[in-house]
């Protein structure tokens, strides 16, 4: 699939994205280890996929656009790797996002657009997006809602983000071991699986023209409690 004589990559995105998320939450790389069940495509997600704890209701008083941070001050856009073309960082996408996990704050982490605007084909295919990062003792999810250019979205390309994106970042945890759907807060959400154990997480919401792709680690399965509370 190619949008305006591009192709589909995210996975320089996701492999950024891994590694400074990991960073600010002072962990190291994911162990490898065998997944508990791998799940194949097409299938639907096993019930190793279910979060393990209800979702908490989201906060209705502070948006993570809106919660404060000692992230350094945000700028409303950055010069892209395409010339003339650029991607514009917009904070109030991340209101589609639960404000909370628990007792953990969904914070906007603007270190990671830095690098995603690097990516040609991020660029070509995304006009507006915003990073962030929920995480708890060794429980964490970093992610990214991306809106994306007129004309862009089709089953086709969704299909090859997906793809790119899990081959970026389970890259760095022992590479893809399978993947799954599973119905989480109502929408289908896809959910790949990394050898080491990372687990990645990617919806479409048409209503809002965005893609939500997140990879998460932890026992505390913030991935799964992000995706199921996410507001349209």
């Amino acid at each position: 699939m190619r949008v305006r004589g591009r192709p589909v990559a995210v996975a320089l995105v996701a492999v950024a994205l891994v590694a400074v998320a990991l960073a600010l939450a002072g962990c190291g790389s994911p162990a490898v280890t065998t997944p508990t069940a791998a799940s194949t495509p097409g299938t639907s997600a096993s019930a190793s996929t279910a979060p393990s704890t209800p979702v908490p209701p989201a906060s209705a008083s502070a948006s993570p656009a809106q919660a404060e941070s000692t992230s350094p001050p945000i700028s409303p856009g950055l010069s892209s790797s395409v010339p003339g073309v650029d991607v514009v960082m917009d904070p109030a996408l991340l209101e589609v996002l639960p404000a909370a996990v628990g007792e953990a704050r969904v914070e906007i982490e603007p270190g990671s657009f830095g690098e995603a605007v690097r990516d040609p084909s991020f660029v070509a295919n995304v006009d507006a997006a915003a990073f962030a990062i929920v995480t708890e003792g060794d429980d964490l999810a970093s992610g990214v809602v991306a809106h994306l250019r007129s004309d862009v979205f089709s089953d086709a390309f969704f299909r090859d983000w997906r793809d790119s994106y899990d081959e970026g970042a389970c890259g760095q945890a022992g590479g893809v071991a399978g993947n799954a759907e599973s119905d989480l807060g109502g929408r289908t959400v896809y959910i790949g699986t990394c050898v080491g154990g990372l687990r990645t997480y990617h919806a479409w919401l048409e209503e809002r023209n965005v893609i939500i792709s997140l990879f998460a680690i932890g026992e505390g399965r913030f991935g799964e409690r992000v995706m199921s509370d996410l507001r349209p």
